[in-house]
């Protein structure tokens, strides 16, 4: 006679065949799929209204990121305006949460509301500034006048023996001067104390006209470039100097040196993490950090580079470029340091400056139209002024910025 048991849910039929022997067979019970859940939902249970209150907050975080990265603006709110007087071709940038202007005769550093920190008397005919953390370096292009400024004030006069091409300053205040006279070129580094630390001759017969010079945050490593105009031939030769471990076994602290055939490279400059960029007419090339200065990336362009950008963090550029329906456009490209491609839009406007702001988006303007674009690409603001604007300032908030216009400075909100 058969038998049937159940045991732990496994049931066992013990039976015999013809032959007379005992057979057993074995068959496991099937849950269905509520029987499986439902241990789950009895610890679930408790926290029901906790996990939904979470989806939603969730939700919302995710709608409100949408909406801040995608919202785009037409207008302003003036907050606050205060009036200001401006000199002769005047440049106003943002230094260490205030307003440093600058001109051919002095320099002033106020507070936004025009409360005067101190001011600086000097006499440059071509005032240009590099900055780099607390300091900030005027130098006449062209001239042979050197400024060092940190938010207290005047720091030290350097006075070149020859006419500076570039210079620009490190963290620590190393003092990198590229200077040309006649046919010679030359390169000097300074302490913040005006103390000449090291130099040398570029001789341009050899190594053609200085263009532009860089020294890295932690002033260890130099970039120079030079142009060879040689018959039917236009060269840009980049050297990289180091005075470090790396470079005191190498002839004039030389590492690294590169040439590129049929292109002008007037521009190179240090990226926070040591990486170098040299901006070039059609190229332009990422530089590693490390002991040669080796080649990370280069990006190439079917038209013309017309204007670049940067910042500590970012490189970008905008050149000539072909749409899709093969209409020649103004396109902004924008890397990382690393060279990550953050950025590629095409502008349907001619703008004379673009700079990186201070919070990642990119500013545009041709003196009355203006525009800002972030990261992703969105034009977040976009507006035509009936005075010129100098300059926009981000201030706490995504939708709250200083505008350096003329006469005034304007606190506001984007609506």
């Amino acid at each position: 006679m058969d038998q049937e048991k159940e045991e732990s849910k496994v049931k066992y039929k013990i039976s015999k065949n013809d032959n007379d022997r005992e057979v057993i067979e074995i068959t496991k019970e099937k849950k269905t799929a509520k029987e499986k859940i439902a241990p789950y939902k009895k610890e679930i249970a408790p926290h029901k209204n906790k996990i939904l209150v979470v989806c939603v907050v969730m939700i919302l975080v995710i709608v409100f990121l949408l909406g801040h990265n995608l919202r785009k603006y037409q207008d302003y709110n003036i907050q606050s305006s205060y009036d200001r007087k401006d000199g002769a071709e005047s440049n106003y940038i943002g230094y260490n949460n205030n307003l440093f202007r600058y001109s051919r005769d002095g320099a002033f550093y106020t507070t936004f509301d025009g409360e005067l920190i101190w001011n600086y008397t000097y006499e440059m005919s071509n005032p240009r500034i590099d900055m780099c953390a607390d300091y900030i370096l005027l130098y006449d292009e062209g001239g042979t006048q050197i400024s060092i400024l940190t938010p207290t004030g005047f720091k030290q006069n350097i006075k070149t023996s020859m006419p500076i091409v570039d210079a620009h300053i490190a963290k620590q205040g190393t003092v990198a001067i590229l200077m040309q006279d006649g046919g010679v070129g030359h390169v000097q580094l300074c302490d913040v104390n005006g103390k000449v630390l090291a130099e040398g001759v570029l001789h341009m017969s050899n190594s053609g006209y200085p263009m532009s010079i860089d020294i890295s945050d932690d002033g260890e490593n130099l970039a120079v470039t030079q142009l060879d105009l040689g018959i039917g031939n236009t060269k840009t030769t980049v050297a990289f100097y180091n005075f470090g471990s790396a470079g005191k076994s190498k002839e004039n602290n030389i590492v690294a040196t590169y040439s590129f055939s049929n292109q002008i490279i007037p521009k190179i400059i240090y990226m926070s993490n040591g990486n170098a960029v040299a901006y070039g007419t059609s190229e332009v090339v990422l530089f590693n950090n490390d002991s040669k200065a080796t080649i990370k990336d280069e990006y190439f362009v079917e038209g013309e580079i017309k204007k670049v950008f940067y910042d500590d963090k970012y490189f970008g550029y905008i050149c000539d470029a072909t749409d899709k329906n093969g209409k020649l456009i103004n396109q902004i490209n924008v890397y990382s340091q690393i060279g990550i491609k953050r950025m590629q839009k095409a502008v349907d406007a001619t703008y004379t400056d673009v700079s990186i702001m201070s919070n990642g988006e990119i500013f545009l303007s041709n003196g009355t139209d203006v525009a800002i674009y972030t990261l992703k690409g969105i034009e977040k603001f976009k507006f035509t002024f009936d005075t010129s604007i100098y300059n926009i300032l981000p201030q706490e908030g995504s939708k709250r910025y200083v505008f350096i216009q003329e006469g005034h400075t304007n606190m506001v909100s984007l609506r």
